[in-house]
């Protein structure tokens, strides 16, 4: 809750200065915003972008996306679901003025997730030790990630304020550092007051969940979208 209050208060504080500097530098520019969608592997998101000093331009957005899977290396056969959602705030700088070319940072906040149910109808064998349907009841999984304020570096294009034509084209490619994966197991049947059960559900747990963590602590960031001048 804590990372939170603060990436609203970084978020608001730097969206402050963002719009202070687009109205002292909107002088050069008959558009002040522009506006557009875009698809890549955070999802689909909105971004908005604006000019804040020469070169320099302030960037916006939300990305979202929500994915149901089965499939998995653990015993208990867990139906998972892989929820994205990112709102990244960036800063482009453009080595040329007359260049789409972009350097990018920025930060966002992370709420990627994936949690996984399982409901077992018969004995489950884990490392050794037997547990009823009964035992487990429902098994519950849920991943998250340490940095809810994560930071991103990407290189890209986008030529909105740029090109002469109201309608522009952007792409980026880079990464969102989201800090070390936390696993944390639940069980609604005797299991749960276990030690050697949850110890055995989370390890299985984590072996279910390997993949999911490897792709999420370095998100790769890919995307292509367009912006409309306003």
């Amino acid at each position: 809750m804590n990372n939170c209050k603060n990436f609203t208060k970084v978020v608001s504080t730097l969206g402050f200065c963002a719009l202070l500097s687009t109205t002292a530098y909107a002088g050069t520019s008959d558009s002040v915003f522009a506006i557009g969608a875009k698809v890549g592997t955070q999802g689909i998101g909105i971004e908005g972008r604006s000019p804040i000093a020469e070169k320099l331009y302030g960037r916006l957005g939300v990305n979202y996306l929500h994915y149901n899977h089965k499939d998995g290396d653990s015993k208990l056969n867990y139906k998972g679901k892989l929820t994205l959602l990112t709102v990244p705030l960036m800063l482009d700088f453009h080595p040329s003025e007359t260049s789409g070319f972009r350097l990018s940072l920025g930060v966002a906040y992370n709420g990627n997730k994936v949690t996984a149910t399982a409901t077992p109808n018969k004995p489950i064998a884990l490392y050794g030790n037997t547990y009823s349907p009964q035992q487990l009841g429902t098994v519950k999984s849920k991943l998250t990630l340490g940095n809810k304020a994560a930071p991103i570096l990407s290189i890209g294009y986008d030529n909105s304020f740029i090109s002469e034509s109201p309608f522009s084209f952007n792409a980026e490619l880079g990464a969102m550092y989201s800090g070390k994966p936390k696993i944390k197991v639940t069980a609604t049947g005797a299991a749960a007051n276990q030690t050697q059960a949850i110890a055995d559900l989370d390890r299985d747990a984590n072996k279910e969940l390997r993949k999911a963590k490897d792709y999420l602590r370095f998100f790769p960031i890919i995307s292509i979208g367009f912006k409309y001048n306003l």
